[in-house]
């Protein structure tokens, strides 16, 4: 058995996700810590500290040390993480000084994982040309939802929607990177029967319920994101930057209509499989929004494109191979 300790940022998130999808694969027993009790910069410096003692136990224990994010590579160098996945360059990208201290996190380690190829690229051109070899594309992956009427029935009236509602959802922390102000503020311009949920919470929250009503209905932090899927029929994401969203994929597996930005992450996880608009452009997602609460047969046009590129393009079985064949990689060095 490879016993692989899995160093996160803090808890909950996309790494996560990731994780439990790891759970799967055979002969790997995987373990995951925190460097930080929370999300928060400033719990983050007083809880690490206390956890040295328990990462550099468990990393002694592990076969294979396994890094997700920039934050968490840079931080937990001192471990020695082997392999590293990027899960959006979230660090680097808002601050560029923080560059030369992961290209050290590069160099100690045996191979790194991007999420999509746009960061492949990123990394590329910002890493010394000896560690190009090191990087390596492997998309994440989901298993698609099989069409259930039953459950999308119920998922809507328990959100109160009547028939005649074309439902919109966005799913995610309330952030500026994630920009929930353009879709809250497109899906107003819009209206009825257009209706957007959203599903998170973050430093917007306050902005954004300033701004529920008739089209917007705000609901907080939310534990059943599968049922906030069945119930939508659009998927609204304006975000600037993404590595490759799991919500996105997720939406795409229910063969939601997708309209996302075109951030960095987005067009790829998308393709022509939706929508791809300005990020920032309020009036292009009202338009998009507009257009698809009128016209049910693009919405389920759409839906099934990206249903199926998820399918061809963004599967467990292939993000496992290629995890796989970096700790395979990283056991060989």
């Amino acid at each position: 058995m490879l016993h692989v300790l899995h160093l996160l940022p803090h808890r909950g998130g996309g790494a996560e996700t990731y994780i439990d999808l790891l759970e799967g694969m055979p002969g790997v027993v995987h373990r995951r810590v925190a460097l930080s009790a929370s999300a928060g910069k400033a719990d983050a410096l007083r809880s690490l500290p206390r956890r040295i003692p328990q990462l550099v136990r468990a990393a002694r224990s592990a076969d294979l040390v396994h890094a997700h994010g920039d934050a968490a590579a840079m931080l937990g160098l001192p471990l020695r993480p082997q392999v590293i996945t990027t899960h959006g360059l979230h660090l680097i990208r808002r601050a560029p000084a923080a560059r030369p201290w992961f290209a050290l996190s590069v160099a100690a380690s045996r191979a790194v994982l991007c999420t999509s190829a746009a960061e492949h690229d990123e990394l590329r051109a910002q890493l010394p040309a000896r560690f190009a070899s090191r990087l390596a594309t492997v998309p994440n992956g989901i298993a698609p939802a099989a069409p259930d009427q039953d459950a999308r029935a119920v998922a809507r009236a328990a959100l109160g929607l009547a028939d005649a509602d074309v439902a919109g959802l966005y799913l995610g922390e309330l952030s500026a990177r994630k920009d929930p102000l353009v879709a809250v503020r497109a899906a107003r311009a819009a209206g009825p029967p257009f209706v957007l949920l959203v599903a998170g919470d973050g430093p917007l929250a306050p902005e954004v319920r300033a701004l529920a009503g008739p089209s917007v209905r705000v609901l907080g932090h939310r534990d059943d994101a599968p049922a906030l899927l069945a119930a939508a029929d659009v998927f609204v994401l304006p975000s600037r930057r993404e590595g490759l969203s799991f919500a996105v994929l997720e939406a795409m597996g229910h063969g939601l209509a997708m309209v996302v930005a075109d951030g960095a992450g987005n067009p790829e996880a998308v393709g022509d499989a939706g929508l791809v608009l300005p990020a920032g452009d309020e009036g292009a997602f009202a338009v998009a929004l507009t257009r698809l609460a009128a016209d049910a047969s693009l919405r389920e046009r759409l839906g099934a494109a990206a249903r199926a590129r998820v399918r061809e393009r963004f599967t467990v079985e292939a993000l496992r191979d290629g995890v796989g064949a970096a700790y395979a990689r990283a056991q060989g060095a």
